[in-house]
């Protein structure tokens, strides 16, 4: 006799994840950097790190993979961010569940986002990454908002606010907003109306 299929909201967002919707991580692995004491200097100095190193035409692409992951690793904070997006499906899930949503959410933005960087080369890159103002949220003594403005090639300005979070090993990135959409709250929503 077949056993009957438990839902599971996390399974099931799990494969919704894999299905593809994340924008997410391109402008955090875009712009950001190791252990640097200002939140500033963390994102202008990972950006050119992630640059030179993802773009580099010696590196094979498992090579560039794997470095991408790591620099992801560094800089993102995927825990937080996936409990922020799973909401209380979160608290309920099994750690088995746990892990098994983050490592399908580091494979996703590891899929969608590092064909990006091949397109990062040359005159295709940005003209000039300026950190704007840098303000704590209110209510928040952990998490600093670093305003920022990338200028293209081309003239055109777009204005991305990046919410670091303060930890014991520096900073990482749990958030990032452009024209004012923040990147958890909208894969909050996709991802809560869907397990609903």
């Amino acid at each position: 006799m077949a056993r009957a299929q438990v839902y599971s909201p996390v399974r099931f967002a799990t494969r919704q994840l894999r299905s593809g919707v994340v924008t997410l991580v391109l402008v955090a692995v875009a712009a950001s950097a190791a252990m640097a004491t200002e939140p500033g200097d963390f994102l202008v100095e990972f950006g050119r790190r992630a640059s030179a190193e993802l773009t580099d035409p010696a590196l094979d692409q498992a090579q560039k993979e794997r470095r991408f992951r790591e620099l992801l690793n560094e800089a993102v904070d995927l825990k937080t961010i996936s409990r922020f997006v799973l909401g209380r499906y979160w608290r309920s899930a099994s750690a088995d569940d746990r892990a098994a949503f983050l490592d399908v959410f580091e494979d996703m933005a590891t899929q969608r986002l590092l064909p990006m960087f091949d397109r990062r080369t040359g005159q295709n890159q940005d003209k000039s990454f300026d950190v704007v103002d840098i303000s704590r949220p209110g209510g928040s003594s952990d998490d600093l908002l670093v305003h920022t403005q990338v200028v293209r090639r081309n003239g055109a300005a777009a204005r991305i606010v990046w919410r670091l979070r303060e930890q014991n090993q520096g900073f990482k990135i749990i958030d990032v907003s452009a024209e004012g959409v923040s990147m958890a709250l909208t894969l909050r929503q996709e991802y809560g109306s869907a397990v609903q």
